[in-house]
Formats: C-alpha cells, sequence, structure tokens
C-alpha cells in the first residue's frame, strides 16, 4: 500500500511544526553541551538545574543568560530564544522559581547582541551575590 501525497504533506506540516516547540529547540540547539537533563559537563560546561532560577529573578542574571555566547550566537530568532530559555526554567531548574517573569523576544533582541566575553567570571559573580 502506497500513501498518497496528502500523507507526505501531513508528515511536513508536523516535522516543521515540532520543530519550533522549545523543547526541540532545546535539543538540537543547546543540549549538546548542557545535555538532556542541563546538568552541564563537569569542568567544561555548568549546570543549569540550580543556577537557572537563581539567575531568571534579577535584571542582571537575567542580562547574562541572554548574552552567553551559546544564546546570543544562536542560529535561534529572538522569539524561539525567548521560548527555549523558558522551557528551560520551567523543565530544568531545580528548584523552578516561585515567580518570575518569563522571558520575551524584545527582552532577548535588546541584550543578545552584546554577547559576554569572561562568561565563567560572570557567572561566578552574580551566583555569588556580589553583582550588586
Amino acid at each position: 500500500m502506497r500513501a498518497g501525497p496528502g500523507a507526505l504533506l501531513l508528515v511536513l506540516s508536523v516535522t516543521s511544526a515540532a520543530a519550533y516547540e522549545p523543547r526541540v529547540n532545546y535539543q538540537l540547539q543547546c543540549m549538546g553541551c548542557h545535555t538532556a537533563d542541563g546538568s552541564g559537563q563537569p569542568g567544561r560546561v555548568p549546570s543549569v538545574r540550580g543556577s537557572l532560577g537563581q539567575l531568571a529573578v534579577t535584571p542582571e542574571g537575567r542580562n547574562f543568560l541572554i548574552r552567553v555566547p551559546g544564546v546570543a550566537q544562536s542560529p535561534l530568532d529572538d522569539a524561539d530564544t525567548a521560548a527555549v530559555l523558558n522551557w528551560m526554567i520551567d523543565e530544568l531548574s531545580d528548584p523552578r522559581p516561585a515567580r518570575f517573569d518569563r522571558f520575551t523576544a524584545e527582552e532577548v533582541a535588546r541584550w543578545r547582541r552584546q554577547p559576554l566575553t569572561d562568561v565563567s567570571a560572570a557567572r561566578a559573580r552574580l551566583l555569588t551575590g556580589s553583582a550588586r
């Protein structure tokens, strides 16, 4: 039994729609370094599990999350990048912040054009509370 042209169109439309889901974009753009569960690679790529929620609730932390090179230089557009950041906080942050303002495309657009150069120092400063 052969599938007709309508079946191919259905498969293509489902595949295209899935490519825009934040989970899929995380898998394609972020998981290679941060791993499937966000635990990172010790000594190479930090875990996002314990820090995402902490960083997402302060202006300085949000700026940092948008400006890290993997986010700032991502091929995703601003709206898809914001959606991935929100998905990561919802799904990978441990603990998830009780309340945080969701990232927006406008916020991502404002900061991503200025990637960080010293990511490790900025992250350490923010997580120890000495950024203020």
